[in-house]
């Protein structure tokens, strides 16, 4: 069994704030509200800032942040980042204008597509790999038995079905590769 010691322990609590120490000593309240709205972050965020900064004694000032999160949201709520946020297997965060969100979802979508393409490539490959690797350790040393060389067969008939169904939605991601105009 393993003992941490007490500064370690409190590092694994600073990683999971919001803040740090020095940034809650720092108290530039606009810019971190700022980044907050960049990164979408709903206006309930700020009681996780009150959790982080009370341990070191700050009080966050509330204005301030709402202020710098107002002017960072518009840079959240794009077209680009909606695709980008969908592209990276990521929901989109309820913080944008009523009036952008079909634009918004409609780019988020289409990112989310070339998510789900790539992710089943991605099993596609692994599935590849796998037989692959099974066709080098189980069947690669003849003469082989007749259930082996059937064996043998499918599994190859496998991967040219994997082959040409990667290929298929490789072409089709491509369609996905950049937001919609």
């Amino acid at each position: 069994m393993r003992f941490y010691t007490p500064a370690a322990f409190f590092l694994f609590l600073g990683a999971c704030a919001s803040l740090t120490q020095e940034q809650c000593l720092n108290g530039d309240w606009r810019s971190i509200g700022y980044n907050d709205g960049v990164n979408g972050r709903l206006e309930s965020y700020i009681s996780r800032h009150f959790d982080a900064c009370g341990k070191v004694g700050v009080v966050p000032d509330t204005r301030a942040w709402l202020e710098g999160r107002k002017a960072g949201l518009p840079l959240y709520c794009t077209p680009q980042n909606a695709y980008n946020e969908g592209r990276g297997g990521d929901s989109l965060s309820p913080v944008c204008p009523a009036e952008q969100q079909n634009m918004l979802f409609q780019a988020w979508d289409w990112g989310q597509e070339y998510y789900l393409i790539t992710q089943e490539i991605s099993v596609m490959e692994s599935e590849q790999r796998d037989i692959e690797r099974r066709i080098a350790t189980e069947l690669n040393t003849p003469p082989l038995t007749p259930e082996q060389l059937a064996l043998l067969s499918s599994l190859n008939q496998r991967l040219n079905w994997l082959d040409r169904e990667i290929y298929r939605l490789e072409r089709r991601r491509i369609r996905y590769a950049s937001v919609p105009v």
